[in-house]
């Protein structure tokens, strides 16, 4: 897809959306509605030890990666990335971005007999890279990760562009509305971050968990104009 502005995207995975606009009044509008919902669900998990790592990957990446690794039961994850870009011809362009998450954890029963160490790591990984990461790693149990990276950009655009951006992040439920019962020892838990993301840029949005009923919500929205196109 190449529009008259000259600006081309690629967006890849099932969790990416892009849009790609070339109107005369010039106007880029990113909308992102996330939900994630657990409510009533029952896990069971007796023994074992959970591990998650990524190791050795990502080096000299160009281009946009989302990564969603888990290891435990009834986890929700994912990482939304969302482009538009608009071409105001010299007019006045409007950049406007609205973001609106809901997280809900509630009603669920879970049971651990017995439970094993959990490890997440990623090692060595994402160096001399460029452009956006996203990362989700969890080794315990119903876990709610979510990562938003919403862009909106205005070509060509006048001297009396306008940018605009709201977000509301919601989260329905506390520790109390979800049952936790451990039998035996409590597990031990570890976050590893090692030797990655050296010389990186752009974006990256790391979410690493190893406990149970969590709930991690990242949220970056950027909003770009430019008086020429690229």
């Amino acid at each position: 897809m190449s529009p008259d502005a000259g600006l081309l995207l690629t967006m890849s995975g099932v969790d990416g959306v892009s849009a790609i606009a070339n109107t005369p009044i010039g106007d880029a509008e990113v909308n992102v509605d996330a939900v994630q919902s657990l409510v009533g669900a029952v896990v069971t998990q007796q023994g074992g030890d959970l591990s998650i790592d990524f190791t050795d990957s990502g080096n000299f990446l160009r281009g946009v990666l989302s990564i969603n690794q888990e290891a435990g039961n009834m986890n929700q994850q994912a990482n939304i990335r969302a482009i538009a870009a608009a071409d105001a011809v010299g007019g006045v362009g409007l950049v406007t971005i609205d973001i609106n998450t809901v997280q809900e954890l509630r009603g669920n029963t879970l049971t651990l007999i017995d439970p094993g160490a959990s490890e997440v790591s990623i090692q060595n990984s994402f160096n001399n890279g460029t452009g956006i990461v996203g990362i989700n790693q969890t080794a315990g149990n119903m876990n709610q990760q979510l990562t938003v990276v919403a862009i909106g950009i205005g070509l060509n655009v006048g001297p009396d562009a306008i940018q605009m951006g709201d977000a509301q992040l919601g989260q329905i439920g506390t520790s109390q509305d979800n049952s936790k019962t451990l039998q035996g020892p409590e597990a031990t838990g570890n976050n590893t971050l090692a030797d990655s993301f050296n010389d990186f840029t752009g974006i990256a949005q790391i979410s690493q968990v190893t406990g149970d009923l969590n709930r991690v919500t990242q949220v970056i929205g950027v909003s770009v104009t430019t008086m020429g196109a690229p």
